[in-house]
């Protein structure tokens, strides 16, 4: 059985391309207690929402716990907590590029493997207007540097991306999907 550890609904539409065959458990871990300025911030966070519902799975399940976050420069942008934090991410990724970076923590019978997946984002200028109308159109506030490539509003943020765009919403389907063949989870 395929065990998603996340309680997304974006994460759990995009599993349900690949297959119907999965169970979801939302992993009980509080993510607040860990630094976010670290980059090990990225390699923790998915691994201890493994190890939160390893107690609730069994031995053969292939389970997948994920967490994405924005990295410009050396800052690592996560879920704002406030509207001013959500106006300051998008001042601070105007008219430039970023990295969208997916851990991937996935765990078959005894083995645990961590992936880092990375897609670059590039921003159009944003106004001061433009952040405060697509605030006010898009909710963010669970959403890793403030915006959702997947929403749509009347403010054009991406310019382009190198990449995948499902990373981008939290999910990289293209190597989900390889891992499901590798482990003959789907055909």
């Amino acid at each position: 059985m395929i065990i998603l550890g996340s309680s997304s609904p974006r994460r759990i539409e995009l599993i349900k391309t690949l297959t119907n065959n999965f169970k979801v458990i939302k992993p009980f871990f509080d993510e607040s207690t860990l630094d976010k300025s670290s980059f090990f911030y990225l390699h923790k966070i998915s691994r201890y929402k493994l190890k939160s519902i390893l107690n609730l799975i069994n031995y053969d399940d292939f389970v997948i716990c994920l967490d994405t976050v924005i990295k410009f420069k050396n800052k690592i942008l996560t879920k704002p907590l406030n509207k001013l934090e959500a106006i300051n991410d998008l001042r601070l990724l105007s008219n430039k590029k970023h990295l969208v970076i997916t851990s991937v923590t996935y765990k078959y019978k005894n083995r645990i493997h961590i992936k880092l997946i990375k897609t670059k984002v590039y921003f159009n200028k944003l106004s001061n207007d433009d952040i405060l109308t697509y605030l006010n159109e898009v909710y963010v506030y669970d959403k890793a540097g403030s915006y959702a490539i997947q929403d749509k509003s009347s403010i054009n943020l991406i310019k382009k991306i190198k990449g995948s765009y499902t990373n981008v919403i939290g999910f990289p389907i293209e190597y989900i999907e390889k891992l499901f063949k590798k482990y003959k989870l789907i055909n």
